[in-house]
């Protein structure tokens, strides 16, 4: 009894062996899967954009943080007297355009009345010659003095005079209005340049208080009070919610593969978990091509190996916080190649 018990059951055994191993050469007929797969998402790395020590932190190792939300503070004493200097320096700017525009109404002012003496002295002038050569007439005839043509030609020679003055006066006043000008336009950039200066002191002075730039969870903090920090030295980074898995499959794998295909996947962290996404794209080459040293096939001895393409696999299931997929993780990804919901992913 015992050997006929035993007997049964080794034969149960490979009963249930046979049938398992049929349901899986079936299920691998419509499923292509891989262990060569990892969880992907977006990695902001947060760093100083200003010098100084740091007076404050605000945030803890792997806590939670939306954007906007502020992450540490630099001392900003010095760059808030920048800003002070600045400023001042705009506002002595300024009010040296507005006396500079006032010497300008004057100076033109002044021009106008130049030009109208101007005028006036030539009106003088035409007046004075034209007297004079009906005074040389008369002298030619004997009609008036010495004395009086004497007088006539003195006074058309002072009309000319103060004609002559008159004009050299109106030349000074246009050229102190285009010096003018030209200091106004100088100022004038001037102005701008010591605008452009204070932005870039407020702009600092903003950049003491560094903030999330994204919502996520806080990872590699490497930033406490007391510590001098430098422009670009890389404080902590920020790990977003949204991720993906980027799967490895072989070059013979991918031939039924399509856009929008069902994807099953289990993380190793998580046994027992399954989550849900489908097929996204594939990467337009092996993951060899892309590496530092990428093969050269064309020198030495050549043995074939089989390439493996990354795949973008989109997540479906919602975010959990028991069982989160963060960056990294490994995963073994199931995909129904059964049907195509898209085109495939060797042809788009």
């Amino acid at each position: 009894m015992r050997r006929w018990a035993f007997r049964g059951f080794i034969g149960l055994a490979i009963l249930v062996a046979c049938i398992y191993g049929v349901f899986r050469f079936i299920h691998s007929l419509s499923h292509e899967s891989t262990d060569d797969a990892y969880v992907a998402g977006i990695i902001v790395p947060v760093s100083a954009e200003v010098r100084g020590k740091v007076v404050s932190v605000y945030i803890d190792d792997n806590q939670s943080v939306a954007v906007g939300a502020r992450l540490c503070e630099i001392f900003p004493e010095d760059y808030l007297h920048t800003l002070t200097e600045k400023k001042g320096t705009v506002s002595r700017f300024t009010a040296e355009d507005r006396e500079l525009h006032a010497s300008i109404a004057a100076r033109k002012k002044a021009l106008v009345q130049a030009e109208a003496n101007l005028e006036a002295v030539r009106a003088e002038e035409s007046l004075a010659s034209k007297e004079l050569k009906r005074y040389e007439r008369l002298f030619k005839e004997e009609a008036v003095s010495a004395t009086q043509y004497d007088q006539i030609e003195s006074r058309s020679k002072v009309a000319h005079a103060r004609r002559e003055a008159a004009a050299a006066a109106v030349a000074e006043a246009e050229a102190s209005v285009e010096a003018l000008q030209a200091r106004l336009t100088t100022q004038e950039f001037r102005i701008k340049e010591a605008e452009a200066s204070q932005s870039q002191a407020q702009l600092d002075l903003k950049r003491t208080v560094v903030v999330a730039p994204i919502t996520g969870r806080i990872a590699r903090k490497n930033v406490d009070p007391g510590k001098y920090v430098q422009p670009g030295q890389p404080l902590l980074s920020i790990v977003k919610e949204d991720t993906w898995v980027i799967a490895n499959f072989k070059e013979t794998q991918i031939e039924k593969m399509a856009v929008g295909q069902h994807v099953e996947i289990e993380a190793d962290a998580y046994p027992g978990v399954t989550f849900k996404g489908h097929v996204d794209s594939l990467q337009p080459g092996t993951g060899g091509v892309f590496s530092l040293l990428p093969p050269e096939n064309a020198t030495g001895n050549f043995v074939k190996v089989v390439q493996r393409l990354p795949v973008k696999i989109v997540l479906e299931s919602p975010f959990d916080p028991a069982h989160p997929l963060w960056p990294g993780l490994s995963v073994i990804p199931t995909v129904d190649v059964s049907r195509q919901t898209g085109p495939k992913l060797s042809r788009k």
